[in-house]
Order: structure tokens, then sequence, then C-alpha cells
């Protein structure tokens, strides 16, 4: 369960944040997961919740996740397209299979609100 550990990075980097900007507590963070980034986000809010508990300055810290849609662009028709088909999807406009990812794989934190 690779959560945990995003869950820990993501503790130790808002602790950091928050200490650089003399802040007393982390009110909020928003994270933009990707629907390919492999994450299941309801583990990683578990994790987070469990983790925050040994963080003082991030006990009361509230966590909104953004899940970006896996959208392809097709190298042959410039056609762009969301979908939720993750192996061998075909273009929607031209129905090749010479892909890329142009979204939906992303994991980063978006935005933190803190309390200084």
């Amino acid at each position: 369960m690779h959560e945990v550990t995003i869950a820990i990075a993501m503790a130790e980097e808002l602790t950091r944040i928050a200490a650089e900007n003399n802040a007393s507590a982390v009110i909020a963070v928003r994270l933009k997961i990707g629907q390919m980034s492999g994450i299941v986000t309801d583990s990683l809010q578990f994790a987070f919740d469990a983790i925050k508990l040994e963080h003082p300055i991030l006990y009361s810290t509230k966590v909104e996740i953004e899940e970006i849609p896996l959208i392809y662009k097709c190298r042959d028709c410039g056609a762009s397209f969301a979908t939720e088909t993750l192996y061998f999807p075909e273009c929607q406009g031209c129905g090749s299979c010479s892909l890329d990812i142009s979204s939906g794989t992303e994991q980063h934190i978006d935005k933190v609100e803190l309390e200084v």
C-alpha cells in the first residue's frame, strides 16, 4: 500500500511548508490526483488521517482531492478525448492507437491553507 508512503511524504512536506511560513496550523490541503496515477484516494485519505495524528500542526488538516480524468491526444488526427479505458484505447475520432497521455497521471499538492 504505497498510499501510506505518500501520506508520510505529504505530512513531511506540509510540515516543512508550515515551518517556512511560520504557521501555527495547516488548515487544508488540496491534492490533484490523476486517474492513472495508481493512487487509491480513499486509502490515501485514510493513511493521512492516521499519520497526521503524529504531527500536532496537522491535527485539524482537511484534505480535498481533485481527481483528474485520463485524457489522451491522438498523434494522427490531433483529437483529445477522455476515456475510462486504460488499456489499448483507440482514438474516438479516427480509431488510431497512436496516442499520448495528456493528463491523468498527476499527483501533487495544488494548494495549502495555513493559519499564521
